[in-house]
């Protein structure tokens, strides 16, 4: 296999591939700086021009992996040059890995250059005499530092039918006083199943479903459980004018005094019946209620104007996780919402969530490079299995198509909220009636979702900007799902379509030479 990559890397110097990738890269690297605009910050220009470096970056080694992927092997089939090593005693899966394994070592080639360049460029001009001493404490605090998100415990808005149909009946009964065991019963029961109890009809469409378990009775009941969980959702994201919201987040006790020693942030998205509002909102906010430590001071809020529809982050004072006794490294976050007409919403996707410091820049940027290379050991595996049993353009119009459809996740997803794909109803978005092409378009659209979402889903470049740390799971699990488990059953398919490949069929197009 190691001679084959070895060929194969050759080949990429020996037509000037390697000098051109890498002549492309350093206008990338150097040329986007001189080009990007930010909001005139130095952290908002530091952050951006580290999401364009690497997006840019990302687009142009995934693109150039493709590339020698598709024509890699294609070429050297259509040219006979294939038949050589074929007759040789190597199996074809040894030749087909050799050649992913030298596209591999061309992108690390490129990747670990334009890694450092970027390191040292981002950190020369966080250093710049141009800054003053408290835009260099902002970047190397928010932006060049790695920070571990504290998020509060999974509200459990699950249904057990059975449950929920006991709660009912027990709220039917009207009592003023519980035993034990109902009272441990009525703490049981989760926010869906408590709303289930106020539909007098849902006790006695689950004893329907009992004795007779039609499709429209199940049908109904699932609807009313749907119904059920996007208000319970709904009626804990919403803060109306005059309610509150309480968040508690839990950091590990045993690094609560290495936390305090470095600032430690609330980072929080909240919207206002909006999809983006320019204009500022009026937020109020408490740190620490029930501890020793509280930010502001007891009995007050801290009072801020912030727009919607963003992510904001606010520098808490140092110190304020407390280090003693039970309430050890508990922080809780008190918001009201004193406007007098508009509710807030802060989506539990988006937080809130408490940031503190755990490393430096210098490793969260190598992780998050780990993660784009193992992107592109996927691509190159797709473009290769391509290759194995089409031509050059053929293969890449199809390695086109599938990075194209795994991007596309935003289509499938509308597929299963809509409940299919034929008969949608406009006026409710969802459908009256399913069809076995609207159980199969949905069956394969969440397959396809969950696939995708597994590879894309997670995003290093955002990470990075943000000064979010990649943690060690998030890196191991990037190359469970993108090299073991969908980059393997790539490598299968395509070691095989190669085995499988005529070779000695004869090609008019090829070199006569």
């Amino acid at each position: 296999m190691w001679p084959i990559a070895k060929q194969t890397l050759k080949a990429a110097i020996r037509y000037r591939f390697v000098v051109a990738m890498a002549v492309a890269l350093l206008v990338i690297v150097f040329g986007i700086p001189l080009l990007v605009k930010s909001d005139g910050t130095a952290k908002g220009t530091v952050q951006i021009v580290l999401t364009y470096t690497l997006g840019s970056t990302t687009a142009l080694l995934g693109i150039a992996s493709l590339w020698m992927g598709c024509g890699t092997l294609a070429r050297e089939i259509e040219d006979n040059v294939m038949q050589m090593v074929a007759v040789k005693p190597i199996a074809r899966w040894r030749v087909w890995f050799g050649k992913w394994l030298g596209i591999m070592l061309l992108n690390a080639a490129l990747m670990v250059p334009t890694g450092l360049a970027i390191f040292f460029l981002i950190n020369a001009r966080s250093d710049s005499s141009e800054l003053n001493e408290f835009q260099k404490a902002k970047l190397q605090n928010e932006v060049l530092v790695s920070r571990s998100s504290v998020r509060e415990a999974k509200r459990d808005f699950s249904i057990s039918r059975q449950r929920a149909y006991d709660y009912a009946l027990l709220v039917a009964e009207e009592k003023t006083q519980y035993t034990e065991a109902e009272e441990a019963f009525r703490m049981s029961v989760t926010g869906p199943e408590h709303i289930l109890s106020f539909r007098p009809d849902y006790p006695r469409l689950v004893e329907q479903a009992k004795t007779r378990p039609l499709p429209e009775i199940l049908a109904q009941l699932e609807k009313l459980e749907s119904e059920a969980i996007r208000m319970s959702k709904a009626s804990y994201e919403i803060v109306l004018p005059g309610q509150d919201r309480f968040w508690e987040f839990q950091i590990d006790p045993d690094i609560v005094d290495e936390v305090n020693q470095k600032p430690v942030y609330l980072r929080f998205k909240f919207n206002a019946d909006d999809e983006y509002d320019p204009k500022s909102h009026t937020l109020w906010f408490s740190i620490g209620e029930g501890t020793s430590k509280r930010w502001p001071p007891e009995g007050t809020f801290k009072q801020m104007r912030r727009g919607s529809s963003a992510f904001h982050e606010e520098e808490l004072p140092q110190g304020i996780v407390p280090e003693k006794g039970p309430e050890k490294g508990l922080m809780r976050v008190h918001f009201v919402n004193q406007n007098s007409e508009r509710p807030i919403i802060f989506l539990m996707e988006d937080g809130p969530m408490i940031l503190y410091h755990d490393g430096g820049f210098g490793m969260n940027l190598f992780r998050g490079l780990l993660i784009i290379y193992f992107w592109l050991g996927l691509i190159s595996a797709i473009g290769l299995m391509a290759s194995s049993f089409l031509s050059f353009p053929v293969a890449t119009f199809m390695s086109l198509g599938i990075l194209l459809i795994s991007a596309s996740t935003g289509t499938l997803e509308q597929i299963i909220d809509e409940g299919g794909i034929t008969g949608v109803n406009h006026e409710t978005g969802t459908k009256d009636e399913s069809s076995i092409l609207d159980a199969a378009a949905i069956f394969f659209a969440r397959g396809a979702v969950k696939i995708t979402k597994s590879i894309w889903g997670y995003s290093p470049v955002d990470s990075l900007s943000d000064g979010r740390t990649i943690t060690t799971t998030a890196l191991f699990w990037a190359f469970f799902a993108i090299i073991i488990v969908m980059g393997g059953l790539v490598m299968a398919l395509g070691a095989y379509m190669f085995h499988r490949k005529e070779l000695a069929l004869p090609n008019p197009t090829a070199s006569m030479n």
